[in-house]
């Protein structure tokens, strides 16, 4: 055994080290103590579990059942369909019930119960439900006492059946399916590349392999193709930029929960909204210009002042809050006193307050309730009855529900009473500050707003009038009912999609209804968006594209969403949506890169590879991807213009330009080739080291080099002297190759006949050994030159594709700037400096005697001076030497080829119509003004006409000429709105789908005049 220095080694025999005087007693005493206090402390956490479980036993939901002919108080998880449970005031409803009976007597009047179910459907007041209608689990009986029956529980409540299609629901992103076949299409490209090169270099150039570092030169380079082609980077330059925008979106107000929900918030053509809380305040107000006045010479003020003053505040009944805090002038109420107050039973209907004029010591009464019941107290009933009628059936049509006032002078104890009915006060739930800007700001960005409620269909209507939605909607059981069969329930629409597509909204939903409005939208190829704020909304909102959550949304729905909003109002939304469209340019503009950059990659250095039998370093791809790719985070901070209209993928397009591009960089990477190693142009003109390496030009360079006094001969014969003849050759060569030299009988100090090579050669001669450097030398300093240009043409290539404008003139971010000035000088220093000829030959001599640059001088930045042998594989072994010079042939050649890039961009985007590329041009725009004179005014997005089934949201913009629809397949980043004969707006990843998609995004938008703007 081995004792390490300083380490006392103990045998099992031996004594133990000193421990400072700590015996076994010490020990045992420490491990009691600690397991004593492991002990307590378990015992506390037991303790403190217990009290939790406890305490949430005690929080848990009861019910009153009745069991065994009496009635018990029990868990309401233990309840089981078919139990008779007691409901009243202040319960939450513990499953679904149906509502029994009071008594058998039919002509009874019955009192219903007032239950609050808001949370679940939306609706904005606590609803009415009499015998045989049903109460969900979680709603709360705010006025009532009631028998039920239970008939759901679980999972099998409506509560539970949200809940469940929660649960059931699993999204895929779509960007992970847009990375995968953009990955795909790559690896094809690939995989052919690699077999074309195996098959060529061992089949026709009968390269071979051996044991050992650097023993294939063939299979190493092609990682060249692996490496450089495969889009490594592009999930986390995607991720990145998703990222960096969801960051801008949260300073905007919006919280992003699913990163993939930006990219697919820039697609998005249709907004599902709910109506309660989320299009309106869920708060209910009165309605004050539509006042109905029932006695002449009285003011909507004054029917405000009477009503606020019938308000009993103490109690905070919603009605009477609103009544009180709608009044515009508080202070005029402060001299008046309530001295009695009759509060609101189910029986009258009506509530009655008297009132004390402080300062005259007049006394009247106010009375606020039913309109029936008010109109029937009025003293000129007979007069007023017809115009009141007319006015509550007005107001329940547009969903309003009616509030009667009436005032009587006097306390009524002289028996004498004269009821003036005032007025009718319609109450409503009233739309957000900026819900109707934000569904024009929508509708000029392509997407089409639609309204999802469960609060009645006449209530849904009057909200949708007020935001100019359109009113074309349908309770929810149309909807399914056509879904299961009916026809009759179509209205005239062709199909469930097309009703859906078509129709402004529909009202009467329940959670399931939502989230199968959003599947079958989603069915129909369209990106769909739901908001909302309830535990109704969830299931929608994690089935939707992007589901989108308003401030004060519950936890559900926060938790269902992939968008949380901050802020209150939905202002945010149309941020959020021209942010989103932000990011998906720049994920397009990387996209295009890394399509041409893989193809670049594969046909540069496949042809170069199979054509000249020549060899790229793995370690300079792997430099330049880290260099240029990392670069390309830059981009997700670059300048761009969102679209003004939905965005979408169009892969085919992508690759169809990716090609392009790639092919032209390929083409100037093989001309730079093939103008310094295949010719001595830079050499003839700029009197550049030479690179030409052309047999032809290799031995008339070798052949006069060795002509000289330095070099061995044989009777006058340079050429054809063998390398066992040169000292330093000699002693490697004799060694690696089992004493060849000495069998040939050739030495540095036995220089004769033997030496010369003519026949079947030995060993490797002097011209060839030559012929062997230079074309080392030659060729691992082209490989800097071809890697900064390949290197820098190709992170050019992503101001050409970032934008349509010409990319001299149109400025990208200081960040991209940046990253690309940093990235390139690395690369130049790379491309000017080398590596020493690394990677080193397998097979080598060390300080060559031929490797001296074209001129004689020394090859700067070459000191190890290793060089391959004659006549073995390591002749193509892909070594890196420093350029020097050739650095400046790199840039100046790359900014020639940079210039033609803009117009082959701009010869894409007119063959493919690329983002209608055609129709920004300034010939089409002259040739299309007359038409937009003729339109007038109204040919704009902004303006809107009447609804209809083909028009639904009124938009006079889908009047325009057949002429201004581009090809939907033809627009990598698709610009997407209605048909001009459907109405329809669709986004397809089946280009074949849609054919017309209108141009609205060449128009400008409206001035004050309401005129298009130059």
């Amino acid at each position: 055994m081995v004792e390490a220095p300083g380490v006392g080694m103990v045998s099992h025999g031996g004594s133990a080290p000193d421990d400072g005087g700590m015996d076994s007693r010490t020990l045992n005493e420490i491990s009691v103590k600690e397991f004593h206090d492991a002990l307590a402390k378990s015992s506390e956490v037991a303790v403190a579990v217990a009290a939790i479980k406890a305490l949430t036993a005690a929080l848990a939901p009861k019910a009153k059942v009745l069991r065994d002919g009496k009635f018990d108080s029990i868990d309401a998880v233990n309840l089981v369909p078919g139990d008779i449970v007691v409901i009243k005031f202040g319960d939450i409803v513990p499953a679904d019930i149906k509502i029994l009976a009071e008594s058998d007597d039919a002509e009874q009047e019955e009192t219903p119960m007032q239950i609050d179910q808001a949370a679940l459907t939306g609706e904005s007041l606590p609803v009415k439900k009499f015998s045989g209608d049903v109460a969900f689990s979680g709603s709360a009986i705010k006025a009532g006492e009631r028998h039920a029956v239970v008939y759901a529980t679980g999972s099998n409540t409506f509560f539970g059946r949200a809940a469940s299609l929660i649960a059931s629901t699993n999204n895929e992103s779509n960007l992970q399916k847009i990375m995968t076949k953009i990955g795909g299409i790559c690896l094809v490209t690939i995989g052919i590349w690699v077999v074309i090169e195996l098959a060529v270099q061992f089949g026709h150039y009968n390269h071979a392999c051996y044991p050992g570092e650097e023993g294939c030169p063939t299979l190493v380079n092609m990682l060249v193709i692996l490496v450089g082609g495969i889009p490594i980077a592009m999930p986390t330059v995607l991720s990145v930029t998703l990222a960096l925008g969801a960051a801008a979106l949260a300073k905007e107000g919006a919280i992003v929960a699913r990163m993939s929900a930006v990219e697919e918030m820039a697609g998005m053509d249709i907004l599902c909204s709910d109506k309660t809380g989320t299009l309106t305040l869920n708060k209910l107000s009165i309605d004050i210009p539509s006042i109905h006045l029932a006695t002449p010479g009285y003011s909507n003020e004054d029917v405000m002042m009477y009503g606020a003053l019938s308000a009993n505040t103490v109690t905070e009944e919603p009605i009477d809050m609103v009544l009180y805090n709608s009044y515009g002038k508080p202070d005029e109420l402060k001299g008046f006193k309530t001295i009695k107050f009759v509060p609101f039973n189910p029986v009258d209907k009506f509530t009655a307050a008297t009132i004390v004029q402080e300062s005259s010591g007049r006394v009247f009464r106010v009375m606020k309730g039913s309109p029936q019941v008010v109109l029937k107290k009025a003293h000129n009933f007979e007069e007023i009855k017809d115009a009141v009628d007319a006015k509550m059936v007005e107001f329940a049509n547009r969903g309003y529900r009616s509030l009667g006032i009436a005032k009587a002078e006097g306390d009524g104890k002289d028996g004498v009473t004269k009821w003036e009915m005032l007025g009718l006060l319609p109450l409503f739930d009233p739309p957000r500050h900026d819900t109707a800007q934000t569904i024009k700001n929508c509708r000029v960005q392509g997407i089409e707003v639609k309204m999802v409620t469960g609060d009645h269909l006449l209530i849904g209507k009057e909200t949708a009038r007020q935001l100019e939605m359109g009113t074309e909607m349908y309770p929810s059981d149309t909807l399914i009912q056509a879904k299961n069969g009916h026809p009759e329930f179509l209205h005239g629409y062709a199909n469930i999609l097309d009703m859906a597509e078509k129709c402004n909204g529909f009202a009467e939903v329940f959670p399931e209804h939502k989230y199968e409005i959003v599947k079958i939208l989603q069915d129909g190829n369209h990106v769909v968006g739901m908001t909302g704020d309830g535990v109704n909304d969830a299931p929608a909102l994690k089935k939707a594209d992007v589901g989108i959550a308003v401030a004060g949304a519950t936890d559900a729905a926060r938790g269902a969403a992939d968008i949380v909003l901050t802020e209150e109002g939905l202002s945010t939304i149309n941020s959020a949506v021209l942010g989103a469209r932000k990011i998906f340019q720049r994920m397009t503009t990387y996209s295009k890169y890394t399509v041409a950059v893989t193809f670049r990659i594969c046909f540069t250095f496949g042809l170069i590879t199979v054509i000249y039998n020549w060899y790229f370093p793995t370690i300079l791809i792997v430099v330049m991807a880290v260099f240029n790719d990392g670069a390309m985070i830059a981009l997700s901070k670059d300048k761009c213009v969102p679209s003004k209209l939905p965005n979408s993928w169009n892969l085919k397009n992508i690759f169809l330009m990716g090609i392009v591009y790639g092919l032209y960089l390929t083409l100037s990477s093989w001309c730079l080739y093939h103008v310094a190693q295949k010719s001595s142009w830079f050499e003839d003109a700029f009197n550049l080291q030479s690179l030409d390496d052309r047999p032809a030009s290799l031995q008339a360079w070798c052949s006069a080099w060795i002509q000289g006094p330095a070099f061995p001969s044989v009777d006058g014969n340079q050429d054809n002297v063998s390398i066992c003849a040169y000292p330093g050759y000699y002693e490697t060569y004799n060694a690696d190759y089992g004493g060849a030299c000495d069998t040939q009988g050739c030495s540095p100090t036995n220089i004769g006949p033997a030496c010369l090579v003519l026949d079947s050669p030995p060993t490797p001669t002097a011209i060839e050994q030559c012929e062997a450097e230079q074309h080392y030398v030659r060729g691992a300093m082209m490989r800097a030159l071809l890697y900064l240009q390949v290197s820098i043409s190709g992170q050019m290539l992503v101001f050409v594709v970032r934008t349509q404008y010409y990319s001299l003139l149109n400025r990208a971010g200081n960040m991209t700037y940046l990253a690309f000035i940093l990235a390139q000088t690395a690369a130049t220093c790379i491309a000017v400096f080398g590596f020493d000829g690394y990677v080193p030959p397998k097979d080598n001599f060390e300080d060559c005697v031929f490797c001296a640059r074209s001129n004689g001088e020394s090859v700067l930045y070459f000191p190890s001076k290793t060089v391959p042998i004659a006549r073995t594989e390591s002749v193509y072994t892909a070594s890196v030497i420093g350029c020097v010079g050739y650095a400046a042939v790199a840039w100046v050649w790359c900014i020639v080829w940079y210039f033609p890039g803009d117009f082959i961009k701009w010869a894409l985007c007119w063959m493919l119509n690329e983002d209608g590329f055609r129709d920004t041009a300034a010939w089409q725009k002259n040739k299309q003004r007359p038409e937009l004179s003729k339109e007038g005014e109204d040919a704009t997005v902004a303006a809107m006409v009447g609804g209809s089934h083909g028009n639904p949201l009124g938009r006079v913009s889908l009047s325009k000429a057949p002429a201004k629809a581009l090809d939907r397949k033809s627009a990598s980043v698709v610009a997407i709105t209605r048909n001009s004969k459907t109405g329809v707006a669709r986004v397809s990843a089946d280009p074949k789908k849609n054919l017309q998609i209108a141009r609205n995004s060449l128009m400008k938008p409206a001035g004050k005049d309401g005129k298009e703007q130059k």
